[in-house]
């Protein structure tokens, strides 16, 4: 009875505290003129999100940690490992059904269309919802990442900061992007790779002016994560290889060959949504344990298909490629050059396929970590092969890492994003010349060969399902 009191006595306080942090900002919006409103709530909502962001990866982090504590480390079954995503699949498939009608939404398309339609309204739920359930789902293991998460729940953190102070679609607009960007800036502490991503992805046309809130917002997204997170937690990398020019023809190969991989990643990643949407929602519980035992399978041949997989994007990039399939029931230590490759080559494509299996089954999560971790592989194995060569002597860390950039630019349509991403997790802009070399050519591959980004397609399909509805509302209403 105490503690029901406690309880009760400690949300009545949170509630206090909501209601006097709404009447201050309401009180400031009397005296402040528009601009100046936004871009002071560009610094709250960039740190609420940044704060998320945090929070999600920090959850995963020790989700992790729970299950695999340092006393049974290298001792756990394989078997039992693997088990661990359909595990995670049921509870995330539980808990959407439970308390979410069966249905998560975001993701960067409905963000899109809701910006295109001129609303820029995103449901409350989605402040939430998105970081329980991501969080579970890559925290036990599924092979996705936290980023679309992230950036659904700093959209809606500044889509309904909006509502609340009534401001209109233009000013909601800003904060949606304040949010996304800061949350992208937290993630990676990369607050320019946050802002582009915000403009590049989700706001096709925005002013200068319109950039104060986004940029106050991801620098306060980047100092958060800087103050809080533990380096070994961001995805970072250092001490790669100066720039050699007499490289480019390999990084123009390599480009192309980013756009060439992007394209099947988007096509095989389509395919497989399509093949799990047939399922009917009533049987969304065989659909999780068939989703996550065949995961289950993948990850027992391929250990670094579980979870989002940057700790084995950190192991290629330090040269350290024959630790990667420790725990393989198939595979152990890779000693030959030319088996390494063969495996390494298994793993890449597979990746999106563990990737769609995840998500279609019922899991949460995006695209983004998968792409990177697809494009680390790339780059490697690229690098390898020239090098087994005996001629030639590649760098295979930096391969590695531009690749990254290279991919996301061919998945996503989103060359800048990529290309400032990887320049600031390396700490440095020495690669700049092959980022962008890499990202440009993989992006027009991509965009030839595909017309849409990952993303685009469904997007698409909103667009004209919402255009078919209001011919339908207009028709309707001249009979």
């Amino acid at each position: 009875m105490a503690q029901e009191n406690s309880e009760r006595d400690l949300s009545a306080r949170a509630v206090k505290i909501l209601r006097w942090h709404e009447h201050l900002i309401s009180f400031f919006q009397q005296y402040l003129n528009e601009k100046q409103f936004v871009t002071i709530s560009g610094v709250l909502i960039g740190i609420t999100s940044a704060l998320a962001a945090i929070l999600l990866k920090a959850m995963v982090f020790y989700i992790h940690a729970l299950l695999f504590t340092e006393s049974n480390i290298g001792k756990i079954s394989p078997y039992i490992y693997s088990s661990f995503p359909l595990l995670g699949i049921l509870v995330t498939t539980w808990i959407v059904q439970r308390y979410f009608g069966g249905n998560l939404g975001g993701g960067n398309a409905a963000i899109i269309f809701s910006i295109k339609k001129k609303e820029s309204r995103l449901p409350g739920k989605l402040m939430y919802s998105h970081l329980i359930t991501s969080a579970i789902t890559v925290g036990t293991g599924g092979s996705t990442g936290l980023e679309t998460p992230i950036v659904t729940t700093g959209a809606a953190i500044g889509s309904n900061y909006g509502k609340t102070y009534k401001v209109g679609p233009e000013e909601r607009t800003l904060m949606i992007a304040s949010g996304v960007a800061a949350g992208i800036a937290a993630t990676f502490n990369a607050p320019i790779a946050g802002v582009l991503f915000a403009v590049e992805v989700l706001i096709s046309e925005i002013t200068i002016v319109a950039f104060i809130p986004i940029l106050i917002a991801a620098a306060s997204g980047a100092i958060l994560s800087k103050i809080i997170l533990n380096e070994e937690i961001l995805l970072n990398f250092s001490n790669m290889a100066p720039f050699n020019y007499h490289n480019v023809p390999f990084y123009i190969l390599l480009g192309l060959l980013s756009g060439v991989i992007a394209v099947y990643y988007i096509r095989t990643s389509l395919r497989i949504e399509r093949i799990f949407r047939r399922v009917k929602q009533r049987f969304y519980v065989q659909r999780a344990i068939i989703g996550g035992i065949l995961l289950g399978i993948l990850i027992l041949l391929f250990p670094p298909l579980f979870g989002e997989g940057y700790e084995s994007i950190k192991t290629l990039a330090g040269n350290h490629a024959e630790d990667i399939l420790k725990g393989s029931v198939v595979v152990g230590n890779l000693q030959d050059p030319v088996m390494m490759i063969i495996v390494l080559t298994f793993v890449l494509l597979l990746k999106v396929v563990a990737t769609s299996i995840t998500l279609g089954s019922g899991g949460n999560g995006g695209n983004f970590a998968p792409s990177l971790f697809t494009g680390a592989y790339l780059g490697y194995i690229f690098a390898g092969l020239i090098n087994l060569t005996g001629i030639f002597n590649l760098p295979p860390g930096n391969f590695t890492v531009v690749a990254m950039a290279g991919m996301l630019s061919g998945i996503f349509h989103a060359p800048l994003t990529a290309i400032f991403l990887i320049a600031e997790i390396t700490g440095g802009y020495d690669l700049m010349v092959p980022l962008m070399i890499v990202s440009a050519i993989s992006f027009g591959v991509s965009r030839y060969l595909f017309t849409y980004a990952l993303d685009g397609l469904k997007l698409n399909s909103m667009l004209q399902q919402a255009a078919r509805e209001e011919q339908e509302e207009n028709k309707a209403k001249t009979e």
